[in-house]
């Protein structure tokens, strides 16, 4: 017993310092990068500082409320005035994947479902989901295009009330609070709503499923499993990345319920829990895969028929990881199926031989990813012609999102100090686990959007934890005075 405790701290003490790596390294390239974009190194040092005050100033004001229901309303106010505003305000026209499927969601409103047969929809059979959605939308209502957005406004709120009861459950109400605040306020998160992605529904459950299984009120529930399973089933539906969270889902299981105090009856109830998720998950892709082929909406289930494709261009040195256009010529040419999946392997194979390549790009991807801007203002404000807009939202996520980097540090660094292992584990090893899989695939700035609830639900802990600080020295000081 003494030992599976003894490991388990262990390894929850190793995943705190790969944290704090992740951490640091997002604070140190995306400082310089705020250096970069504001130009003035005194006006950058002057807005990191500033943003520092802010989140200080804003969490000890929220904390003062002694309501939570007033807080929570307040709370909700906030995030939906500013989505609302901002989604009324800025009328972003679909681009890129988006754009192909609102046009294919046009079309199947309406009974044509011919964009079957673009390579597009014929490789990532999985966009069928959300373009299936979108479809819904299209032909219930006059003004779709408003409406998608509107309900983006929705979903995005919901998803700053999920995060501020997550944070809650693996920390304290007043971390909660902070990590909710900062959700409502992330510009990217602000600005996408405008932007008919798929990413607003899938965070929404994927996290909504992670409240499920760090809750205390869900830990002696029977339903619990079930719940966490059609979370993250209804979130594949929308973006394929279902398999990070199981995947975080059972190490947080094994970390936090099992090692603890292992008995027979507690491997028995993390293996069925996690049986369940998994039966419940698969359940609805076969669910939703089988429909859509019945209906004629497609031939293929709701899988990747490319799978080697984002592997391909992730170990592209030439790009850092990025999408190529090059890579995506090569690839037409090849037949989609074994075909394909045989050229690119081969080029997956090729990319891997030069050990020493590999690592310096794997350095460089993770600096980019966890460092540079995000492409939010791009995607919501790129066709727009507001550069002037655009330009000061990157100045100010700039420097909010370096803050937010220093104060994941300090509550990394006081989960290490406390050697006891944490229900915020579950939100660390998504975090990790994320990071690791996007050094082998393709990156943009905005995959980052998916985890950033993890993100800031981490880094609220170091806003407390700092506060807390401040207050004891001040309660000191009283005293000796």
């Amino acid at each position: 017993m003494e030992i599976t405790r003894k490991s388990c701290l262990f390894a929850s003490r190793g995943l705190l310092l790969l944290g704090c790596l992740l951490f640091a390294t997002a604070f140190i390239s995306s400082t310089l990068y705020a250096f970069y974009i504001i130009a003035s190194p005194f006006y950058a040092a002057g807005a990191i500082t500033a943003a520092i005050l802010v989140m200080l100033t804003a969490a000890y004001g929220i904390n003062q409320i002694r309501s939570k229901i007033w807080f929570t309303l307040g709370l909700i106010f906030t995030a939906f005035a500013a989505r609302l505003v901002w989604v009324l305000w800025i009328d972003t026209p679909p681009a890129s994947d988006f754009l192909f499927m609102y046009n294919a969601a046009s079309s199947a409103a309406v009974g044509d479902f011919s964009f079957n047969d673009t390579e597009y929809f014929l490789a990532w059979v999985y966009q069928m989901g959300f373009t299936m959605y979108e479809a819904l939308i299209i032909s219930l209502f006059n003004e779709p295009m408003l409406i998608l957005k509107l309900i983006n406004v929705c979903v995005s709120t919901i998803t700053v009330w999920v995060v501020y009861k997550a944070a809650s459950s693996v920390f304290n109400e007043r971390s909660g609070r902070i990590a909710g605040f900062a959700y409502a306020l992330y510009i990217p998160n602000i600005m996408m709503c405008s932007v008919l992605s798929n990413q607003h529904f899938s965070t929404m459950f994927f996290m909504t499923g992670c409240l499920a299984a760090v809750a205390k009120r869900w830990q002696t529930s029977r339903s619990q499993w079930l719940v966490i399973g059609l979370c993250f089933g209804l979130g594949q539906l929308f973006r394929p990345i279902g398999g990070i969270f199981i995947a975080g889902l059972a190490v947080y299981l094994l970390l936090c319920h099992l090692l603890p105090q292992f008995s027979r009856r507690k491997l028995l109830v993390s293996v069925s829990k996690l049986t369940g998720v998994i039966a419940v998950f698969y359940a609805i892709q076969l669910l939703v895969s089988s429909l859509f082929m019945q209906a004629g909406y497609t031939e293929y289930p709701l899988s990747n028929r490319e799978p080697y494709w984002k592997f391909m261009v992730g170990l592209n040195t030439a790009t850092d990881g990025k999408w190529s256009l090059e890579d995506g010529k090569y690839v037409l040419q090849f037949k989609l199926g074994e075909e394909r999946d045989a050229a690119e392997l081969a080029v997956v194979k090729e990319r891997l031989q030069d050990k020493a390549a590999v690592a310096a790009l794997f350095a460089r991807k993770f600096v980019f990813f966890w460092g540079a801007k995000d492409d939010a203002a791009m995607w919501s404000l790129g066709e727009m012609n507001l550069p002037a807009i655009q330009v000061s939202a990157e100045r100010i996520e700039g420097a909010s999102y370096a803050v937010m980097s220093l104060f994941g540090v300090l509550a990394l660094i006081a989960l290490l100090r406390r050697r006891t292992v944490s229900r915020s584990t579950l939100f660390l090893v998504l975090l990790l686990g994320y990071a690791a899989i996007h050094l082998a695939i393709e990156i943009q700035a905005r995959y980052r959007l998916d985890i950033m609830p993890a993100f800031i639900i981490l880094q609220s802990y170091g806003v407390y934890w700092l506060l807390q600080r401040v207050r004891k020295i001040q309660l000191f000081k009283a005293r000796t005075i």
